[in-house]
């Protein structure tokens, strides 16, 4: 795609305001992500046979005995920032931001998809997969009475991966953007770690948020430039605010 192709047909071709009106995209944007999908499920089902899922529950029975005031606080706070609520509010900010503040509205619609799209892709493994959360009558500290009942993966880390790879995406062209994809998979890490600490997923439930979310983000960004930005650029108000 060209930025002709974005431009009003009235005016002459101009380059968009937004970076992100084409974003990286593999070749076989298709069959990737369908691949890595499968590899997720393998796992899935594989880690809710009674064997690994014991193993698995050790850990979480380990970092239980472990607690300590305020990482508890650190951690459930983490549970309500990124949990759906959170995280919704956090997608409008960025819209705000990016479309009113910056003025960028393709940059705006394209940070919120990238992230809401591999951060909800993981539903797809969550109800194929439907393996229990950790027993809490098993723990010898359970800090969330927690939602839904499905484990693996967990939607917080699928968040915040998602969430730092379309920031990442939105300033890949600066030279402090490969800190932000380093930081933010850090802090995606950190996420992890904190899932387990208060028990609300197996070890392979987390581990598995990243190839999941990756999965996801890899078929949209294919879906975006192929279909997305065609029906954009006829949006006149839209166009209007990216060209003037």
């Amino acid at each position: 795609m060209t930025s002709s192709d974005f431009a009003p047909r009235s005016a002459p071709a101009r380059s968009p305001r937004s970076r992100l009106a084409t974003l990286p995209s593999l070749r076989h944007w298709i069959i990737v992500p369908a691949v890595m999908s499968v590899v997720v499920l393998a796992l899935g089902f594989i880690a809710s046979t009674s064997g690994v899922t014991a193993t698995e529950l050790t850990i979480n029975q380990t970092m239980s005995t472990q607690h300590v005031g305020w990482l508890n606080a650190v951690s459930l706070a983490v549970e309500k920032i990124l949990g759906p609520s959170g995280a919704v509010v956090i997608l409008l900010v960025l819209i705000v931001l990016l479309w009113f503040v910056r003025r960028t509205p393709i940059d705006a619609l394209a940070v919120a998809s990238i992230t809401g799209f591999g951060w909800v892709f993981s539903l797809i493994f969550k109800y194929a997969v439907h393996r229990h959360r950790p027993d809490p009558s098993l723990l010898a500290n359970p800090l969330s009475p927690d939602m839904d009942p499905n484990s693996f993966p967990s939607g917080h880390v699928c968040f915040a991966v998602s969430l730092t790879i379309a920031l990442y995406f939105l300033f890949r062209d600066r030279r402090w953007g490969s800190w932000i994809l380093v930081g933010g998979m850090v802090a995606s890490g950190l996420v992890a770690i904190s899932r387990v600490y208060v028990g609300v997923h197996y070890p392979i439930d987390v581990i598995a948020s990243f190839p999941a979310s990756v999965a996801g983000i890899l078929l949209w960004c294919g879906l975006w430039n192929r279909f997305a930005m065609p029906l954009l650029s006829r949006v006149p108000f839209i166009t209007r605010l990216e060209y003037r």
